[in-house]
């Protein structure tokens, strides 16, 4: 009997880990002379985040640009998809959330 408990408590062990996603793809392009990180969402097929650096906090950097644009040409440029209208979202940190239709 003493063999069969350290056998079920790896088993059990198993059991309590959840789910094991894959790692996003990232991607680095650059857009109005910023670099803009576009990565994969796992749990979602077909949906990407993009954020762009900070210049280092320099203020003598490129001049002010919208965000916006910017973050739909880093996508779509580091994607080859195109996004959904109306399907992209900045959150509180900065970083644009979008659905895309890509080829097949």
């Amino acid at each position: 009997m003493l063999p069969v408990i350290p056998v079920m408590m790896f088993l059990l062990a198993g059991c309590a880990e959840g789910p094991v996603l894959a790692a996003p793809e990232v991607r680095q392009v650059e857009v109005l002379g910023r670099i803009w990180t576009v990565s994969s969402v796992p749990e979602r097929p077909n949906a990407f985040v993009a954020s762009r650096d900070n210049n280092n906090l320099n203020p003598f950097g490129r001049p002010a640009a919208l965000r916006t644009p910017q973050a739909v040409k880093a996508l779509e440029t580091a994607t080859g998809c195109k996004v959904i209208p109306g399907r992209i979202w900045q959150d509180t940190t900065a970083q644009y959330h979008a659905d895309m239709v890509c080829p097949v």
